[in-house]
């Protein structure tokens, strides 16, 4: 040990200093730079808010974890909850990978953050663990004296980039288009990624800046199914990208799970529901593990101190606790609802066709039943996809859909041809303009079954389907903005009273990021509704076309005397094949009134039929 004295002022102060000699450094160089998790307890110091100070920096189990993913893998992707230190347990693997690189290969840390604030943030804490380390770090110029001690270690300190004795940078920036101009790092870390306006694009171009043998990691809390963390972390979960998921729950976090206990609702021996609670004495891995996917959901005292200061809001806990993608991004339909669909109602389509796979058929017509269809028109050349989608309201349950970029008046002919092989009311939205051409193009080929519109709605927007007005008031066509919420409103009642049966995994992935955007329903950047919205269509015209049923005019009525289905559905008439025969080969006939058992009846809305096109769900 080396001991200096030097005066100042009136004072005699006195460093200590501990001297290695060269071997030892060496040694102890090596030791740190082979094993992160030795250097960062060794030497590091982090703030623990439960105990309201600095305390050596003592890696719980899952912290380990990290560092060591960390160091096996290029790239990770890290899904935790708010107050999990993962930030922190980066920060410091940052400092020690950075501090004990080699000169003539030094570190180019890049720090990605959708502020400005926040990833200057990250950057002071890898700044407070590189001073932390021993000085022999740094070399000769920085060891062995009071004034070699006192000497700063940084080339250039601003609160967007340190530069370090070894050649060694790092750097904080906002992210944008040009965050990446001028620099190629060699680590790339984007800080609350799942927040990041346009991240995909962002994450693209840093990936093309990245350097050769370059590392990523993408850290966050889930904010829905965004296009990049959602996006990247479901493709790791199915193993189709090169990234490692690490995921950190807060029940691992020694400083949360004191007084752990595990809930479930289960069914006794009477039938009854009743919740029961166990306690967790083992604290492993193993055990969380198996009690999740025994549907056991945890709790402890600061869980529910946290629950309590978000006023139990269900999207900040998803969020903030839970890690949750589903539920964390405001989704319109819960989370729970989607789960509940996926598990029960959705099904593989028994047939497919198409270049692109954009028809999906669950069920052949049914002699009896009666079916309706929503048309979501897109243009066919842009982001958005027409859509079709075909319920059968006997039994409320999809049964067809499609989903493709096709011309306004190609679509036309999908929809005269699945709509006259399911006998459908064909409800077109027309709000956009371009389902007008494929209004004006079913009218031209003879195709009457249209939902009929208010007058007043329709030629608002589009006053050149005017000459196709029936007696009374009502234009061919749906304008779909006039009721845009209520609609949306209505659909999600239906799906989370089970009034509907999805079968289309296509949906309840559109679902999923079918968020509240500034209050209003939208789906989030870079993904889709279409589907949701023919949907939406058709059970609107179902619900609330019968509270008009004292008001149907002649084209209603005609409507109902001339809704025609396929007569006979045997396969060797219907079906060639994997695929539907052409129309002109279908018989078709009057769809008499149908008859039911009594046992069917009971579970049925309308049994004599006479009003089931109008609507569901209403007795």
């Amino acid at each position: 040990m080396g001991l200096f004295l030097f005066l100042g002022g009136s004072n005699i102060f006195i460093l200590k200093i501990d001297m290695l000699t060269s071997q030892e450094i060496l040694k102890e160089y090596t030791h740190c730079l082979m094993d992160p998790i030795y250097a960062i307890e060794s030497y590091l110091e982090t703030f623990d808010k439960t105990q309201e100070g600095f305390v050596p920096f003592k890696l719980f189990p899952k912290q380990k974890e990290i560092i060591a993913a960390y160091k096996e893998h290029r790239f990770n992707i890290a899904v935790k909850p708010r107050q999990a230190g993962v930030s922190t347990t980066t920060a410091a693997f940052l400092a020690i990978q950075v501090g004990f690189a080699d000169k003539d290969n030094p570190e180019a840390i890049l720090i990605l953050a959708n502020k400005q604030d926040m990833a200057q943030e990250f950057l002071a804490k890898v700044k407070d663990f590189l001073q932390q380390l021993p000085r022999w770090v740094w070399g000769s110029e920085y060891y062995g004296s009071p004034e070699k001690e006192a000497k700063s270690i940084f080339l250039t300190e601003s609160k967007k980039e340190l530069k370090l004795p070894n050649n060694s940078r790092v750097k904080a920036v906002a992210t944008s288009k040009d965050a990446l101009r001028g620099y190629t790092p060699t680590t790339l870390v984007m800080d609350e990624a799942a927040f990041i306006d346009n991240g995909a694009i962002v994450f693209g171009a840093a990936l093309t800046a990245l350097g050769t043998g370059g590392r990523a990691t993408l850290i966050s809390t889930p904010n829905g199914m965004d296009a990049l963390y959602y996006e990247t972390y479901e493709q790791a979960k199915t193993g189709d990208n090169n990234f490692n998921v690490i995921e950190m729950f807060w029940y691992e976090d020694p400083r949360y799970n004191k007084d752990l206990r595990w809930y479930k609702t289960i069914e006794n021996e009477a039938g009854v529901k009743e919740k029961v609670m166990e306690r967790e004495i083992a604290f492993q891995k193993e055990s969380y593990i198996k009690r999740i996917a025994d549907g056991w959901k945890p709790k402890s005292f600061w869980y529910e101190e946290m629950c309590k200061g978000m006023n139990n809001d269900a999207r900040m806990i998803a969020q903030e606790l839970d890690v949750s993608f589903l539920g964390s991004g405001g989704n319109v339909i819960a989370d729970e609802f989607i789960l509940y669909h996926e598990k029960y109602n959705v099904r593989e389509p028994k047939w497919v066709s198409g270049q692109d796979q954009e028809f999906w058929i669950w069920e052949q017509p049914q002699e009896g039943h009666q079916y309706i269809m929503g048309v979501d028109v897109a243009r066919g050349d842009g982001a958005d996809a027409s859509t079709v989608v075909v319920l059968d309201f006997t039994t409320m349950e999809q049964v067809m859909e499609y989903k493709g970029k096709i011309q306004p008046d190609l679509l036309a002919q999908v929809v005269e041809e699945y709509g006259t092989l399911y006998g459908a009311l064909a409800v077109v939205d027309i709000a956009g303009g371009m389902g007008v051409t494929t209004v004006l193009k079913l009218l031209e080929v003879g195709y009457t079954n249209l939902h009929y519109d208010d007058r007043s709605k329709v030629l608002a927007r589009r006053k050149d389907l005017e000459q196709y007005s029936d007696d009374g008031n009502a234009v061919p066509g749906f304008n779909a903005n006039g009721v845009r919420l209520p609609m949306i409103a209505n659909m999600e009642y239906m799906i989370r009273t089970d009034q509907i049966k999805i079968r289309s995994r296509r949906m309840t992935s559109e679902m999923k990021t079918f968020i509240y955007k500034n209050g209003r329903p939208d789906h989030q950047e870079g993904k889709h509704d279409d589907l949701l919205m023919a949907l939406g269509m058709a059970l609107w015209v179902l619900e609330h076309s019968f509270k008009k049923l004292e008001k149907l005019n002649k084209q209603t009525k005609a409507m109902l005397a001339g809704w025609v289905m396929v007569g006979d559905t045997d396969d060797t008439d219907t079906y060639q094949g994997n695929n539907f025969v052409s129309k002109d080969q279908r018989g078709k006939k009057s769809t008499p009134k149908p008859k039911f058992s009594d046992n069917v009846k009971r579970n049925m809305q309308d049994p004599n039929g006479d009003y089931m096109w109008l609507f569901s769900g209403m007795k």
